[in-house]
């Protein structure tokens, strides 16, 4: 039995909304990046410093998309249905039923917030629903914050590659693998059959509560530092 090939689709959060990538949505990405250089350390690419530099790169994954290498999301800020980053299906072998995810970049208010778990649950819970039973990630060990979304969803560290692949700068990066099962295959306690994220073209309700992932408590702005990653309890106001 093989998986179902990613397709175009719109998937809906309580923060974040997916929607395919298009070249239309180079000048949003484009304001959201500006001034955040910084945040592309983890892409194998050089920031963007025009809008002209940004439509390059889209188009580039793009033509990698249309040769069946990647499926690209554009990620929008739910409250205000604008882009502000993007993430990808990559690697993606419907024989095997794996697929990785990848190419994670969000900017503007969204970044480092709630919102960064729930597009990776998101994705995760799309590629269990089209028949993938393994989703992978392979982070650059320097990669912290994403080292701290994977334990916030509950994925597997499987293991490191050693100088694995060389960084825009030059210098090499070790990498770790990370995972998740599907639920007939192997899950945390509670994991993703208890996950209930729709695809829609508004933002669902708020996922079930239950032992996971942990529900982070809400906590007021610490001037100077964003919030913790994690989803917050149901009803719980979303902060900036």
């Amino acid at each position: 039995m093989t998986a179902r090939p990613p397709a175009p689709v719109a998937l809906a959060g309580r923060y974040v909304m997916l929607e395919p990538l298009r070249i239309d949505h180079v000048p949003d990405l484009f304001a959201a990046q500006r001034g955040l250089e910084t945040d592309w350390g983890w892409l194998p690419v050089s920031a963007p410093r025009s809008q002209a530099e940004m439509r390059l790169i889209v188009e580039q994954r793009l033509a990698q998309q249309a040769a069946g290498g990647a499926f690209l999301f554009a990620v929008l800020d739910a409250r205000i249905r604008r882009p502000v980053g993007w993430i990808a299906y990559l690697n993606i072998c419907v024989i095997d039923q794996r697929l990785d995810v990848g190419w994670h970049w969000i900017g503007g208010a969204l970044a480092e917030s709630y919102a960064t778990v729930e597009i990776h649950l998101l994705l995760v819970q799309h590629a269990f629903d089209l028949g993938f039973t393994r989703v992978q990630w392979q982070l650059d060990d320097l990669d912290r914050n994403g080292h701290h979304t994977m334990r916030q969803i509950g994925a597997v560290r499987e293991g490191l590659l050693q100088r694995h692949q060389k960084r825009p700068d030059g210098t090499w990066r070790d990498t770790v693998l990370y995972a998740v099962l599907a639920p007939s295959r192997a899950a945390p306690p509670g994991g993703f059959a208890n996950l209930s994220l729709t695809a829609g073209p508004s933002p669902a309700p708020a996922p079930a509560s239950g032992p996971w992932p942990a529900p982070a408590p809400a906590q007021a702005p610490v001037q100077g530092r964003r919030p913790p990653l994690g989803l917050p309890p149901g009803g719980a106001a979303y902060l900036p």
